[in-house]
């Protein structure tokens, strides 16, 4: 296809489905459907519910059109989608964090000491005040002068983060480590009430599972270098062990984006160009 076919091609495909949506616009008042979702709203509001819709619409149709080719009319509202995601996190964190969980119980706790004195969970609360002043010294970056005092904030916020993170790691592995010690042969104490025929299903189940944990731990640390035949064969297992799971996340992951795809064709095709009421 020609550059100047291909400029033809889509400027056909846009006046059919500009021509559809204003079509859909004299028909959405007379539609019951539009109606009840938008609950029998007056003219001004369902005004306002259909401008919303062809925003959210022309936002989705830019976005997808990124898979013809990078355009002007994705760009713009890329760029916008941007700010308009940074404005809102700006405003998230200064409603949801410096207002509510610093200002706020700064400014209770210094009536509470001015009317009945110092407490321990009052100078506590007051301390935040220095947690506010380090974040202010990553203001220091704006400056060529001074930036070495935003390293201050940087190192603290970095400790902190890294303190954290090892945590939530730690927290999380310990579970996962435990729960690889599998019974294969689980009794009648293990599994009070279950039959023979369920005591060896589970059995079999957790047979799987020890080998697929144990042939995948052999393939990372044994992979290279190693003429071992159980060694060898080990790998091999635990490699089939990794294809079989990665296969089932990309599965998953597959379906998740196509589950998101199907949702916004409905919406362009039920709630913009109201075609499933024709």
């Amino acid at each position: 296809m020609s550059k100047f076919t291909g400029k033809i091609f889509w400027m056909i495909l846009g006046v059919v489905v500009l021509g559809l949506a204003v079509w859909g616009e004299f028909r959405a008042g007379s539609i019951p459907a539009v109606a009840a979702r938008v609950k029998d709203l007056d003219l001004p509001n369902l005004g306002v519910y259909r401008l919303q819709t062809w925003v959210a619409a022309l936002s989705c149709i830019a976005v997808y059109s990124f898979l013809f080719k990078e355009n002007p009319f994705y760009r713009f509202f890329e760029h916008a989608l941007l700010g308009c995601a940074t404005g809102y996190s700006c405003a998230v964190v200064m409603r949801q964090n410096l207002y509510s969980q610093w200002l706020v119980p700064i400014k209770k706790a210094i009536v509470n000491v001015s009317q009945n004195g110092w407490t321990g969970g009052d100078a506590a609360t007051i301390a935040l005040i220095f947690a506010g002043v380090i974040g202010l010294l990553w203001y220091f970056q704006y400056s060529k002068k001074y930036f070495w005092v935003s390293r201050i904030a940087m190192c603290i916020s970095l400790g902190a983060g890294a303190g954290l993170a090892f945590k939530d790691t730690f927290n999380q592995l310990i579970p996962q480590i435990t729960g690889t010690f599998k019974n294969v042969c689980p009794s009648e104490y293990v599994m009070p009430g279950a039959t023979l025929l369920d005591r060896f299903y589970a059995g079999c189940e957790n047979a799987i599972f020890v080998i697929g944990t144990v042939s995948v731990l052999m393939y990372f640390f044994f992979a290279f270098g190693n003429k071992n035949t159980i060694v060898k064969s080990s790998s091999k297992i635990g490699r089939w062990y990794l294809m079989i799971a990665l296969g089932a996340f990309f599965g998953n992951t597959f379906m998740s984006r196509l589950s998101a795809l199907i949702e916004r064709v409905h919406f362009l095709m039920a709630e913009w160009l109201l075609i499933s009421q024709m």
